[in-house]
C-alpha cells in the first residue's frame, strides 16, 4: 500500500512539473501553430496553453502559475510583439488559473457529502471564463486608450476599427462603437482560447491520473481536490 505523499516530495514534483510543462508550452509556441479568430484576425488561437492547465490539473495552481512565469519570460525574448504581446498573454493565463482555482474553491464548498468530478471541472471551467474575460477586459481597455497611445505612440484603437470594418462589413460610427465591439469579440475570443486549452488539457489528464501517482508517489491536484 502506497503510503501519503510528503510536503517535500509534492514540492519537488511541481517544480518539476512546472518546468516540463513550460517547456512544452514553449516548444508549441516555436511550432507557431496558430488560427486566426475570424472577427479580429489579428487575435490567435493557440495551443500554447494546453500544457499550462494540464501542469495545473496535475500539479496544482502553483505548478500552472510557475509555468506561466516561464513561458511569458521565453515570450519577451523568443515571442513576438513584445513586452505588450507577451504581457497580454501572461495577463491571460494567470487569469484563467486563478479563476480555476476560485471556481475548485466553489466547488469545495457545494459538493457535499459525495463530490461530483463533472461538477468540479464545470465549475473550475465557469471560473476560469469569468475571471479571464473580466481580466483581459479591463486590460485591453486599458491598453487600447492609454498604454499603447502613451508609450507605444501606436493608434491600436484605429487599427481594431479597419479590422472590424473589413471582418464584419460595418460601418463603425465613432472611436466608442469600436471600444465597445473590440472588448466584446475579445471576450468571445479568449472563452474559445480557453476551451481550446481546456478541453484537450482535461481529455489528457483524466485517463492518467490513476498512473500518475505511481509515478511520481504524489496523487494528481485534480484527483485530491474532487474526492471526498
Amino acid at each position: 500500500m502506497m503510503t501519503e505523499s510528503t510536503p517535500s516530495q509534492r514540492a519537488t514534483v511541481t517544480l518539476a512539473g512546472a518546468g516540463v510543462f513550460a517547456t512544452l508550452a514553449a516548444l508549441l509556441t516555436l511550432s507557431r501553430f496558430e488560427i486566426p479568430f475570424p472577427l479580429i484576425p489579428y487575435l490567435k488561437i493557440d495551443f500554447a496553453e494546453i500544457p499550462i492547465l494540464i501542469a495545473f490539473f496535475l500539479f496544482g495552481p502553483v505548478a500552472a502559475a510557475m509555468s506561466s512565469v516561464i513561458h511569458w519570460l521565453f515570450l519577451n525574448v523568443r515571442g513576438s510583439d513584445a513586452p505588450l504581446g507577451p504581457m497580454l498573454k501572461f495577463v491571460a493565463e494567470i487569469s484563467t488559473i486563478a479563476g480555476f482555482w476560485m471556481g475548485n474553491q466553489v466547488f469545495r464548498h457545494l459538493r457535499g457529502a459525495k463530490p461530483h468530478p463533472t461538477f468540479a471541472l464545470s465549475a473550475m471551467l465557469a471560473g476560469g471564463m469569468l475571471w479571464r474575460v473580466a481580466a483581459m477586459t479591463v486590460v485591453n481597455y486599458v491598453v487600447l486608450l492609454y498604454i499603447a497611445p502613451i508609450f507605444f505612440h501606436a493608434d491600436y484603437l484605429n487599427f481594431a476599427r479597419m479590422t472590424l470594418e473589413q471582418t464584419t462589413g460595418w460601418s463603425l460610427a465613432d472611436n466608442l462603437a469600436v471600444l465597445v465591439y473590440t472588448l466584446l469579440f475579445t471576450g468571445v475570443y479568449n472563452i474559445v482560447n480557453l476551451l481550446v486549452a481546456a478541453v484537450p488539457a482535461g481529455l489528457i489528464v483524466s485517463p492518467i491520473t490513476t498512473p500518475f501517482k505511481h509515478i511520481t508517489s504524489v496523487d494528481a491536484w485534480l484527483t485530491r481536490n474532487t474526492r471526498s
